[in-house]
């Protein structure tokens, strides 16, 4: 007997009553409510050497509630909750419940920032209120774009495609020792309603592989570890028909990451460079560098200091007014964004997580620092517009500022003349896991493959190398940059704690700068 399951389809039942409620429970000292209503429903399969593993099929639902009190000093009050089954036919009774819950947390904090105002002549001033800047209220439906409804994906097709892409891995060379692959498909839908007038009704679907290879060759005592992921915001021709950033299939990507492990089983560790040398980062490269020393730093709550403690603060700011915007903190080659709007990989969305319409932000322009990521309650902080990047991994959580598609934006130099221009330095090609200060303004970031380059030409290919330079410094250097933009998947960014694991993406072209190059 089958057991009982939720579908995205069940939103269709509940919106009528979520819309009802909230419109009719803002009352008394209520300034404001809204609620995120989520459901999905995924597929996927590991497969280790081509043999099947794990293969499971699964339904999340989730609900979170955000009241702000105005009994004292203007606060805010969450609730979140993992729902089941029982809750479609108990949904109003749930819902009330979540908005009795988040109101006395509202009440009670806004209360208690009264009281610690008017106790603490030191740090009083330090309180302020939960306000939210204003915003356009939409009402509005958003389908999600698919070929193949991840629904109807079943476990033995998502099985045979991981085997069939960790097969390809394993065989494509004697080198090759274990490929582990996983394969994902899966379809969200989340209602948004606000006691202002929002309702946004928004799906999306989204299909990935990663790749993980170990190679060795039978002379060397140190193996090759490499792993990479694709995907897109489709079903599965993502990952079927090469509808992905590196316009491969998931066979054929795996065949890739494979080809690169087997070339740096044979290379010779990467040479160690204490002088700033010219490096050519390939865009894979350089839409990690968007992320990790862009992206990151320019999300507002970071620096305002809201996770110092767990993630760190930025380079970007000191202090709400001591910050690098309207200076130049880069060459004036680089123009560096975040923005919802362009597909391709992740990260795509039409509105965020409390309704405000996306819209690109330029975090640099020509070299000049301009604008944060925010929320409606950031914004208000420091007095701009909302810029629709609050977003939360599941709606029983409560938000964060993250990133949407962060990019590094196209220049108009040809790739391949950026290579053919330099006399000696470093063709630096994908990356691995990078090594960031906490406020991001120097770095360590690997490539995967770093090639010598000699009089213009690529030659001897190294491993194990890692790129370092001031951030501020390599961003001053860079003199070239590509015409070749892409936007790659990004499986996995973290923040917050409770950790948040979500897509996003990030973009960029080839790029010529100067770093330093260490090992390991």
């Amino acid at each position: 007997m089958a057991k009982p399951s939720v579908s995205i389809s069940d939103i269709d039942d509940l919106k009528s009553i979520a819309v009802d409620i909230i419109h009719t429970a803002k009352s008394g000292n209520t300034d404001y409510l809204d609620l995120r209503l989520e459901i999905g429903e995924g597929i996927g399969a590991y497969s280790e050497d081509g043999h099947p593993k794990v293969t499971s099929k699964d339904w999340n639902f989730s609900l979170g509630v955000r009241v702000i009190d105005k009994t004292g000093i203007p606060a805010a009050g969450y609730f979140g909750q993992k729902l089941g089954f029982p809750d479609l036919k108990n949904f109003s009774r749930t819902l009330e419940n979540a908005i009795q819950v988040a109101s006395a947390r509202a009440r009670a904090n806004s209360r208690d920032k009264k009281s610690f105002v008017i106790q603490s002549q030191e740090f009083g001033s330090s309180i302020t209120p939960t306000l939210l800047a204003p915003i356009d209220i939409r009402r509005d439906t958003v389908p999600a774009e698919f070929e193949i409804d991840p629904r109807c994906v079943t476990p033995a097709q998502i099985t045979d495609l991981a085997c069939q892409t960790a097969a390809a891995a394993l065989s494509f060379h004697q080198y090759l020792r274990r490929s582990e692959v996983v394969v994902n498909t899966g379809i969200s839908r989340q209602l948004f309603v606000s006691s202002q007038g929002s309702i946004i009704d928004q799906s999306s679907a989204s299909s990935g592989v990663t790749v993980f290879v170990l190679a060795q060759n039978n002379h060397s005592d140190t193996p090759v570890d490499l792993y990479h992921h694709t995907g897109n915001q489709l079903g599965l021709e993502a990952l079927t028909k090469a509808k992905n950033a590196h316009q491969k299939t998931a066979v054929d990507f795996a065949r890739q990451i494979a080809a690169e492990a087997r070339l740096l089983a044979d290379a010779k560790p990467a040479p160690l460079v204490n002088k700033p040398a010219v490096v050519v980062l390939d865009p894979d490269l350089i839409a990690l560098f968007a992320h990790e020393i862009i992206g990151h730093p320019s999300e507002l709550d970071r620096a305002l200091k809201m996770e110092t403690c767990y993630a760190g603060r930025s380079w970007f700011m000191a202090d709400p007014k001591t910050s690098v915007v309207g200076q130049q903190i880069g060459s004036p080659l680089l123009t560096a964004f975040s923005d919802p709007t362009l597909k391709g990989g992740y990260g795509y969305y039409l509105y965020d997580d409390e309704g405000t319409p996306a819209r690109r932000v330029y975090h640099i322009k020509n070299g000049v620092y301009q604008e944060f990521m925010n929320s409606r309650q950031t914004a208000a902080i420091v007095n701009v517009s909302p810029n629709g990047h609050y977003k939360a991994n599941d709606a029983s959580v409560v938000p964060l500022i993250r990133m949407s598609v962060s990019a590094i934006a196209a220049g108009s130099a040809d790739p391949k003349k950026i290579i053919a221009d330099v006399d000696h330095g470093y063709y630096c090609v994908g990356h691995r896991i990078p090594s960031i200060s906490e406020s991001r303004e120097n770095f360590q970031i690997a490539p995967r493959l770093i090639y010598e380059i000699n009089h213009g030409r690529l030659g001897q290919v190294y491993r194990d190398g890692r790129l370092t330079a001031d951030s501020r410094d390599f961003f001053m250097s860079i003199d070239a940059v590509g015409a070749d933009f892409k936007i790659f998947p990004i499986p996995n960014c973290g923040k917050g704690q409770p950790m948040q694991s979500k897509q996003v993406g990030n973009g960029g072209p080839t790029a010529r700068g100067r770093a330093m190059i260490a090992r390991g």
